[in-house]
């Protein structure tokens, strides 16, 4: 959703009218799409247009555009349910629009001594936003009482 602020800027301009509708239509039809999709899939998928009743989506990888094309029906039917008249769906794979735009994710292990030293480091800070932060990644991560000395 816009900020309110700024809506009222852009919608102040009759030109835009359509943008902004249009802008609208897109957000409702990609939250739609979205709630559709297993997890994994939705973050493959985004939706880029919707016109004359075709709604155009664009795929990662060719393997999530096959998947995203053999539930296209049935993701026609559940917008259909919505009151969207959709009546086909088309995909296309373009690699590099959406790997950009979802955040890296990096799985990091922490050695027994790295979670001991930082069990240490956490219980020697002065509470603190870093403190607390520190405190949730202790936690997160398995150790016993984040400031204890004691690791996972």
């Amino acid at each position: 959703m816009r900020p309110q602020r700024l809506a009222r800027i852009l919608s102040a301009d009759g030109e835009l009218q359509p943008l902004l509708a249009k802008a609208d239509e897109l957000r409702a039809l990609s939250g739609l799409v979205h709630r559709f999709l297993s997890a994994d899939l939705a973050g493959g998928a985004r939706v880029v247009n919707f016109k004359d009743s075709q709604l155009a989506l664009v795929a990662t990888d060719s393997a999530t555009a096959a998947k995203l094309k053999l539930l296209a029906p049935s993701l026609v039917r559940f917008l259909a349910e919505g009151r969207w008249q959709v009546n086909s769906v088309s995909v296309r794979v373009q690699p590099s629009s959406l790997r950009r735009a979802q955040p890296l994710r990096k799985d990091v292990e922490f050695s027994t001594p790295a979670m001991d030293a930082l069990c240490k480091l956490h219980a020697s800070m002065r509470p603190s936003p870093a403190r607390e932060a520190l405190g949730r990644l202790l936690r997160r991560r398995g150790a016993r009482g984040p400031g204890s000395g004691e690791s996972r």
